[in-house]
């Protein structure tokens, strides 16, 4: 029996979000396609690397380095903002490292000085907001998301929390397919026709190495949040070699068929891969919009894909992010905090009956709709609570949930 891909969420990307506002649009849609039409693949693309089983190391000092030197020099920040990045860093570099009880040091001494929100808390009025509240007049400005690094925080709190008490083996491997069009022709809403768009050359340069620091904390968080008992490996596609993927105005996202370039993939690897990161080539400084630029939809009736453009990756989204290349700081924090987001919508789908999110998509954005034993102010503050207080104690596990593949 055949399965359709289908799709359903697909979320713009963010805006300001506080506890009462954020407007962002959602599309519902279906693709044709089918796990059959799997097994029937077209020619094969280049091999990938080998699985990478671990995160990617990171050369944080260096990494610093460049990024105060991108925003002129470390002393242009506020020091106490300053040192939050410094020891957030550092305690993600001990976190990869499954050194959990000295990175948990670190996060309870952030969270002594910084306190997590509360429902008492005002926006705006964080040291975790500081990005926005305090230095968007600068231009180039950092961006590390919204608000600020709290997300990435957050994250780090759950993985420490967990670490220091479980067993953090990683004994299953589940997969994640990086699925790359080697170009894409894309007819956009507004803007010239984009056509023969070929990958960045820096997606794919040094072992795909932005898109590594983009998951490194990512692969840690799914070790924890599963309870220490999955380890997510990644492996690398690149596919649509003889022609380019269609971009087409006239449908939803990606012209209605991002199944498409998982269809491309080797024969059995769909079958056998748990979730996906579809990477497909844009421009947006040459005009080329189209109705979304990153969210999540569903493939084979219960795979996560995530979906994205590559110059996103590597570039921050004028005027609201700053402009220019994102250092690899920012890249750690940000696309750390994209993927909890997106990831978020595939559990809270995973266990409907506990109602964590409904018509309106994106309950979370206004406090007003959250449960009633929940304590927080924005959505990352939810999501903890969504794991402590309901998805930790769900029938099947997180781990056995996030297990997807045909063993």
């Amino acid at each position: 029996m055949s399965t359709k891909a289908v799709a359903r969420f697909v979320i713009v990307p963010r805006v300001f979000k506080t506890a009462i506002a954020a407007v962002l649009v959602t599309g519902l849609l279906s693709c044709g396609g089918s796990e059959k039409a799997l097994t029937d693949a077209a020619p094969s693309p280049v091999p990938s690397p080998s699985p990478s089983p671990s995160p990617a190391p990171s050369s944080t000092p260096a990494a610093l380095t460049k990024f105060w030197d991108t925003y002129g020099g470390k002393d242009s920040f506020p020091p106490k903002y300053a040192e939050l990045i410094t020891k957030m860093m550092e305690a993600e570099d001990l976190v990869v490292a499954k050194d959990f009880r000295a990175a948990r040091t670190i996060v309870e001494d952030l969270i002594k000085n910084n306190p997590l929100m509360d429902d008492k808390t005002l926006p705006g009025t964080t040291d975790w907001e500081i990005n926005y509240y305090k230095m968007q007049a600068k231009n180039p400005r950092p961006h590390f998301g919204e608000p600020g690094l709290y997300a990435h925080l957050r994250m780090l709190d759950e993985i420490t929390k967990v670490g220091i008490s479980k067993p953090m083996l990683g004994k299953t491997s589940i997969q994640m397919a990086i699925v790359m069009p080697a170009c894409t022709d894309i007819a956009p809403e507004s803007g010239p026709t984009l056509v023969n768009q070929r990958l960045s050359s820096e997606i794919e340069a040094n072992d795909y190495s932005v898109v590594r620091q983009s998951l490194r904390l990512f692969q840690s968080y799914v070790l924890a949040i599963s309870g220490g008992e999955l380890s997510l490996e990644l492996n690398f596609y690149k596919v649509n070699t003889d022609k380019c993927f269609q971009i087409k105005k006239d449908t939803e996202y990606l012209g209605g068929n991002f199944s498409e370039p998982l269809l491309q993939l080797p024969k059995g690897v769909a079958e056998k891969t748990d979730m996906f990161w579809l990477i497909y080539p844009n421009d947006i400084s040459k005009g080329a919009r189209i109705g979304y630029s990153s969210g999540i939809s569903i493939f084979g009736g219960q795979k996560p894909v995530l979906l994205s453009e590559d110059d996103w990756i590597i570039k921050k989204r004028a005027p609201l992010q700053g402009v220019g290349p994102r250092t690899e700081i920012e890249r750690r924090v940000y696309m750390s905090e994209w993927l909890q987001h997106e990831f978020f919508h595939h559990l809270f789908l995973s266990w409907p009956e506990f109602k964590l999110e409904g018509d309106k998509n994106h309950e979370w954005f206004d406090r007003n709709y959250w449960q009633k034993d929940f304590v927080g102010k924005i959505e990352e503050d939810y999501y903890s609570e969504a794991l402590n207080k309901r998805l930790y104690k769900a029938t099947p596990s997180i781990a056995q949930k996030l297990q997807r593949a045909n063993k």
